[in-house]
């Protein structure tokens, strides 16, 4: 056998949640783009800029459409030993949304934490050349790199050990 089936036998559900995760992130993206697109129509300023209610109804999409995909994917393919059934998955789903407002939270509070800590120690933001653009990196993509691990570890956590524990357990 392969080094790397090998690898894939013995973290299947890792490498899972993080190819259903990257899934998720596209759709959760897209849905947040579409509800920018079309909303503008409905939602701009006297510039035809979004407003303020639009990047919070686009933020919104994304949050649902990202807990759903999530949700899903990680029941379906992900967390296979889960109880099945639809009291359990009702459960589950509640745990599963819950827990994502809680790791919100956590994200936000990381977020302002690394920046202030950033901040005061005097981190100056650079230019990274990356293929045809120039990306800075700031406080705030900092924070966002370190809370979004953080955020990741935490979810597949909770999901294993509280939303989908195994019905073995």
């Amino acid at each position: 056998m392969s080094k790397l089936k090998q690898f894939y036998s013995k973290h299947k559900q890792l490498v899972l949640y993080l190819v259903f995760g990257f899934i998720t992130t596209v759709a959760s993206l897209f849905a947040c783009y579409a509800t920018l697109k079309i909303g503008v129509v409905f939602f701009h300023d006297e510039n035809g800029e979004p407003t303020e209610l639009l990047d919070i109804l686009g933020s919104t999409a994304q949050w649902i459409v990202g807990v759903l995909v999530a949700f899903i994917t990680n029941k379906k393919w992900v967390f296979t030993e889960a109880e099945k059934g639809a009291r359990s998955t009702l459960k589950q789903l509640v745990t599963f949304s819950g827990s994502r407002v809680l790791t919100y939270f956590l994200e936000v509070a990381v977020n302002l934490g690394v920046i202030a800590l950033l901040e005061a120690l005097g981190y100056k933001a650079f230019t990274l050349p990356l293929l045809v653009v120039d990306i800075e990196i700031s406080t705030r993509v900092w924070a966002k790199v370190v809370s979004s691990v953080l955020v990741v570890v935490s979810n597949y956590f909770i999901s294993k050990l509280i939303v989908f524990k195994s019905k073995k357990n």
